[in-house]
């Protein structure tokens, strides 16, 4: 699979992001390769691409977008023209009387804006479409996130289920025993009543699974907003594991992630509103054009006027001011928000490689011999030489190890998604990178 890195992510359209995005997340869980699939069964891919065709959350920056298209059409418009009239010496007493000494004027008057102000609001509008960019970037890893680890849920359930079956079918095994056992008098009839409710708690761990099963499922299919799932299954190993990277790598990776980048975005923005300010300091010039029609004198002249506000850098030093301090803010944002991270990675690593531990612990040094352990009380219990009790005992034990192993799995792969969330990278591609590096 085709792996693309996330380095320079704002020189990428939107539509590759969601594509890119969808190969890294896709990592997260091995799924099954066939060449059909039906419509009952869900593979993580597909449910990853219906969310993201979706999910409103995604498609409100298309209307976020529009508007700040709006707002970049406002901000190229020059200073607009502005027509005027006047009217002197009418309606008076005296000689000015009527409207015989009437003076009209009819002017045409605009701004000359100095300072490049009018590059400057275009580029802080532009930078607004950029930051917002990043910011559906880091939603939608937030997004895919989710719905990976919604997806883990009920491919770890799926595994609870089967474990719950395994044991539902040993308690009516162990209850056929007893009932042989107690009819032929060499088991007291309580036993047989315990087997009894046994079977019947098993059976009820069945259908509650199946029931928590089918919540999930419609947990997951909201993300795409379908009501009514299609599917009753989903695909995928929930015991293929990767390896986890190393932190050192992991903090290299989280630099270029989009969670960073909007913070890089937002000093950009406030980059361009400290230069929008700064040309504000310069005073813009208004002009005025016209002519004056003088009917005492029957005459007809030309009129023309400039202006300029005086102490306009003055009056705009507090705006300034205001605006470096945001903008020398936003730099610290960032190193707390890179702390952060920092500190999720850690934490998320740890946890997944503890998981990881127990997995390993649990297949090859735990279940193993609790198996053989059953199997021995087993027998022993039919013998005679063990108890009901130690037997139930043993099986409990066993069920338990298997509902730790199911709950270590989908822990190492909820956490691999947080990671993958944080640094935008697959895992693969963190542990290829990591493996390359130690061997050079």
């Amino acid at each position: 699979m085709m792996h693309i890195s996330l380095s320079r992510p704002m020189r990428l359209h939107a539509w590759v992001i969601s594509t890119m995005l969808v190969l890294l997340t896709t990592h997260t869980v091995v799924v099954a390769q066939t060449n059909s699939i039906t419509n009952r069964e869900m593979t993580l891919q597909s449910a990853i691409q219906r969310t993201l065709a979706n999910s409103p959350e995604l498609h409100e920056f298309t209307y976020r977008q529009q508007a700040i298209e709006g707002e970049i059409k406002t901000a190229s418009l020059k200073p607009a023209l502005n027509v005027g009239i006047e009217v002197e010496n009418f309606l008076g007493t005296g000689e000015v009387s009527g409207i015989k000494d009437t003076e009209l004027t009819l002017t045409l008057s605009s701004v000359i804006e100095l300072g490049n102000k009018l590059n400057s609001r275009k580029a802080f509008a532009k930078a607004q479409s950029t930051l917002a960019e990043a910011q559906k970037q880091v939603d939608t890893l937030d997004v895919l996130a989710e719905v990976t680890r919604r997806y883990i849920d009920v491919l770890a359930q799926q595994a609870l289920i089967d474990a719950q079956k395994d044991t539902e079918t040993l308690a009516r095994y162990t209850y056929q025993a007893v009932t042989k056992r107690v009819d032929a008098g060499a088991s007291p009839a309580f036993e047989q009543k315990r087997a009894e409710a046994a079977l019947a708690r098993s059976r009820l761990d069945v259908v509650t699974a199946q029931q928590t099963k089918q919540a999930m499922i419609n947990s997951l299919a909201i993300m795409w907003g379908e009501k009514d799932p299609s599917f009753t299954d989903v695909e995928g190993d929930l015991f293929a594991l990767q390896s986890s990277p190393s932190l050192t790598a992991l903090f290299t990776t989280v630099l270029d992630s989009p969670n960073l980048e909007v913070y890089a975005q937002e000093s950009r923005l406030q980059a361009s509103q400290v230069r929008l300010t700064q040309a504000a300091n310069q005073s813009d010039l208004s002009w005025t054009a016209g002519i004056r029609r003088m009917n005492g004198i029957d005459e007809t002249a030309f009129v023309a006027g400039l202006s300029m506000p005086l102490f306009a850098g003055d009056r705009n030093l507090g705006e300034y001011e205001k605006q470096r301090a945001i903008q020398a803010q936003l730099v610290q944002q960032k190193e707390s928000a890179t702390q952060k991270l920092y500190h999720q990675l850690n934490m998320a690593l740890m946890v997944r490689n503890n998981a990881l531990l127990n997995v390993q612990t649990l297949q090859n040094s735990i279940i193993p011999p609790l198996v053989q352990a059953l199997e021995l009380v087993e027998q022993a219990y039919l013998n005679g030489r063990f108890s009901y009790l130690e037997w139930v005992s043993t099986r409990q034990e066993l069920l338990n190890a298997k509902q730790a192993l199911i709950q270590s799995a989908k822990q190492a792969h909820q956490r691999g998604a947080d990671i993958e969330s944080l640094t935008a990278q697959p895992l693969v591609d963190t542990i290829n990178t990591s493996f390359s590096s130690k061997a050079k």
